[in-house]
């Protein structure tokens, strides 16, 4: 099987629970290999899509393909999927083994050959000295490799994860997160894993469905979604962003002309725009520069958008600004440590300009409500 081979397929599946309709017309296909990483805020759909895939529920309409099988009748057990729930859903009377060797007795293996597997899929979850420990005897990452390994063992084509991460403490969560992808990669399995958070999601995924009340918003990989939102959605909810309001008029094929706090800006013409329309204008707060009253000429403060710090963050190598404009629209700005002789001492109430190098704000078109302006 190819690597750009979909091992799932999904074709125009609904969902409705109690009487709301939780997934709309939804198509996804899922790669050999990847780390596939459904992404959005409470209630978008992606826990049910996940639990759909697992045969857990079933949709109302559309189809799911398992390695080109229709599994939309298929009990969960026939699929050759594995989930791993939030809460792990350990047997707390069975030890180590005996939880990882459950799935093996249900399709009764030989003894020999689930004592071989089972010590096998400890080992690579690093557990294979605690074959005899129960559930109340291990922390929390240590559960979840247990809860990784009875999944492995039975040799899935996908692994289903369902925010594993979300009992765990900070730091647990940061170093199992750099487990499970170097588990991933050494496994060669298909993983799709669901969070709301988007940092994991960025850090570990090879693509991202990031998804919407119930419907796709944009796929790709991360730098794709980072850098190239499609939307005003994706691009406030991948990270970071400042977003305006504004009016753009197409001066030629490669720019436009906005107006913003009372200055005309020239920007790339992303959307092909041909006529005068309302858009949205993002910037990310890391591309915005921000200056004192030392730092810029006269005809260079003209050219940028004086404001007054709000809000001072120092987070070692950067400092976050919020910085409120004349009209009391806030700006979120980063700005970095690159050497020695920066200085990144603002204070409350100081003013001070900002802007940006052209190129790197992005147009995003309004929505179809007409909610932009």
């Amino acid at each position: 099987m190819t690597a750009k081979q979909p091992i799932i397929s999904i074709r125009r599946l609904t969902k409705s629970l109690g009487g709301s309709e939780i997934l709309k017309d939804l198509d996804l296909d899922v790669y050999n290999g990847e780390f596939l990483t459904l992404l959005g805020p409470s209630g978008c759909g992606k826990t049910t899509l996940l639990r759909i895939i697992a045969g857990l529920e079933s949709p109302d309409s559309g189809d799911i393909f398992i390695d080109d099988e229709r599994v939309n009748d298929l009990a969960p057990e026939l699929r050759q999927v594995n989930m791993i729930f939030q809460q792990y859903a350990l047997f707390p009377h069975m030890n180590v083994f005996n939880n990882v060797a459950f799935g093996l007795r249900c399709k009764k293996r030989p003894e020999s050959e689930i004592r071989d597997k089972v010590q096998e899929a400890l080992k690579i979850v690093r557990l294979q000295n605690m074959e005899t420990r129960k559930p109340n005897q291990l922390s929390g990452g240590q559960s979840q490799r247990v809860a990784i390994a009875r999944a492995i063992v039975n040799e899935p084509l996908v692994l289903l994860l369902d925010e594993p991460f979300s009992a765990l403490d900070y730091h647990l969560r940061r170093s199992m997160q750099l487990e499970l992808k170097q588990l991933q990669r050494k496994l060669g399995l298909t993983f799709i894993f669901v969070t709301h958070d988007q940092k994991e999601a960025l850090s570990l995924s090879d693509r991202v469905v990031v998804m919407n009340e119930g419907r796709i918003a944009q796929v790709g990989t991360p730098t794709d979604l980072y850098e190239n939102p499609k939307n005003r959605f994706v691009a406030g909810f991948i990270g970071e962003a400042n977003i305006f309001k504004v009016n753009a008029s197409p001066i030629n094929d490669a720019l436009l002309q906005v107006k913003l706090e009372g200055q005309n800006l020239e920007v790339r013409n992303r959307l092909k725009l041909t006529k005068p329309s309302s858009v949205y204008l993002m910037i990310r707060p890391e591309d915005i520069d921000v200056w004192g009253k030392e730092d810029l000429s006269e005809a260079e403060k003209a050219k940028a958008l004086p404001g007054v710090v709000e809000q001072v963050i120092y987070n070692g190598s950067t400092v976050d600004l919020i910085v409120t404009l004349a009209s009391g629209v806030k700006i979120a700005a980063t700005e970095f440590f690159n050497d020695e002789t920066d200085n990144l001492d603002y204070h409350i109430a100081e003013k001070v300009w900002i802007n940006w190098i052209p190129g790197w704000e992005l147009v995003l078109p309004c929505e179809d409500d007409g909610s932009c302006l």
